[in-house]
């Protein structure tokens, strides 16, 4: 016997890699804190990289504490994935602030800073 929840798929969602997902949907925009797009990695990649040393979140805001005391305070769309990106990968954090873009182990987000304009997300049916 089916439930009304049939077309989510769980085991995506558990997954520690697995793109945001609302009711079956996943956001489709590509805007500071949403998802990231493969040239914006490229771009980032190459740009200047500061190891963080400490992060913290608080709903969609993201703390981040550079290994020089700085710190950066972003937002992502899907704070959860992030959380669990935190908790697996304790070391190898790397933030690209030119490009407002942190990686976390093999994982990338395209974070938003706090004066970039903020938009929920949009969703397309999966």
């Amino acid at each position: 016997m089916g439930t009304s929840h049939d077309s989510e798929r769980p085991t995506d969602a558990a997954r520690p890699g697995a793109p945001s997902r609302v009711r079956g949907s996943s956001c489709d925009l590509y805007e500071p804190g949403h998802q990231m797009h493969y040239r914006h990695q490229g771009e980032a990649v190459r740009s200047p990289s500061f190891t963080v040393g400490n992060a913290f979140l608080e709903g969609s805001r993201v703390i981040l504490v550079l290994d020089d005391g700085r710190e950066l305070r972003w937002r992502h769309h899907d704070p959860e994935r992030l959380r669990r990106m935190l908790e697996a990968v304790p070391t190898k954090r790397v933030v690209y602030p030119e490009h407002h873009a942190l990686r976390v182990g093999p994982y990338w987000f395209n974070c938003a800073r706090e004066d970039d304009p903020w938009q929920d997300c949009r969703t397309v049916p999966r």
